[in-house]
């Protein structure tokens, strides 16, 4: 048994999370240490009743104090997590039980504080319908954008996919200004989860992609036919939501479903809707690993291929007898 309060007053949190690789900068702001990332506003480090926490805004990593974040960052359970930050050990069960209790009753207090104000934001985005703004008010430069990724107009309205003009971005603590194309993440019953913006102009090339709204947690994975949700005759796993709208276009099956997964990283968390259904893995060029990880675990099928599947699909022309020729390379592994 560890003396919990001992430990959070006695542990620099800043250290530790520029030992697990952030940089915050004045303000406690950076990129993520947990999940990685260029976005360099979505973890921060806050003082509040005395005591430094942290939060990432843009992932599930989570929240709390110096404690949750060794947790976080070192998958380690909460004796551990203790013992890592040099915890004296309590003898008196008492107080030991009186610190627990409460640390539960704040944590879940925070729980559903986050959850609040996340069904808060996600209301007024449906309420805002800015997806469909930015679909019927794009300009001609977007729907080209999409055309030279292999989306004609029929898919562009499809899946109302858009454009902004201007999309004001913080970027190292200034606003950073560039047009974006945009992306409606859809639950099952066609609510919008959140809007994903492709930066045209990155301020750094792996810092691709902004969310609409902040603090909604990390980008749900991109059904191209919701109605399906995570079921099909044949369930295609592919790593970027273009990919798997361009790879959708060419289905020769209305019940195949095609699932796009916000990155690498992110695989894991589609394992139990997943598991056990005919799905087949396609991954992305260096994503082989996680992938394959997420491939055994649902008992799915997998194909490397040569190339990036949308890529092939637009050099090429392939159509739906290649997708189905395709299906059929595919293995256990």
């Amino acid at each position: 048994m560890f003396d919990v309060n001992a430990i959070i007053q006695t542990a620099d949190l800043r250290q530790l999370v520029e030992r697990a690789g952030g940089q915050p900068d004045q303000h406690g702001r950076c990129a993520c240490p947990i999940h990685g990332g260029e976005n360099e506003s979505a973890f921060s480090i806050f003082h509040k009743d005395g005591r430094d926490y942290w939060k990432c805004w843009t992932g599930d990593c989570g929240q709390g104090d110096a404690i949750d974040f060794v947790k976080a960052w070192q998958g380690m359970d909460f004796k551990s997590a203790c013992a890592f930050l040099g915890g004296d050990v309590v003898s008196d069960p008492i107080a030991m039980e009186a610190s627990a209790k409460a640390r539960l009753e704040r944590a879940n207090i925070e729980h559903e504080e986050t959850r609040q104000k996340m069904e808060a934001r996600r209301v007024e985005l449906q309420v805002a319908q800015l997806h469909t703004k930015y679909h019927d008010t794009m300009k001609q430069w977007g729907v080209d954008a999409w055309l030279a990724r292999g989306l004609d107009e029929s898919y562009q309205g499809l899946w109302s996919l858009g454009a902004c003009d201007d999309r004001v971005i913080m970027y190292k603590g200034t606003e950073y200004h560039t047009p974006t194309l945009t992306i409606p993440i859809m639950a099952q019953d066609f609510s919008v989860l959140n809007i994903k913006h492709r930066l045209i102009n990155p301020p750094k090339e792996n810092d691709k992609y902004r969310p609409e709204r902040e603090g909604l947690g990390a980008f749900p994975s991109f059904l191209a036919f919701p109605e399906h949700g995570f079921d099909g005759s044949v369930i295609w796993v592919i790593e970027g939501e273009i990919k798997s709208m361009v790879t959708a276009t060419i289905t020769p099956d209305a019940d195949w479903q095609f699932i796009g997964v916000p990155g690498k990283s992110q695989y894991g968390k589609l394992t139990a809707d997943l598991i056990g259904k005919n799905v087949i893995v396609i991954p992305d060029p260096g994503a082989e690993s996680e992938a394959a990880q997420f491939c055994r675990a649902v008992h799915g099928r997998y194909l490397k291929l040569p190339d990036k599947i949308d890529d092939l699909i637009n050099t090429n022309g392939y159509d739906a007898d290649w997708l189905k020729s395709i299906e059929k390379q595919t293995r256990r592994i």
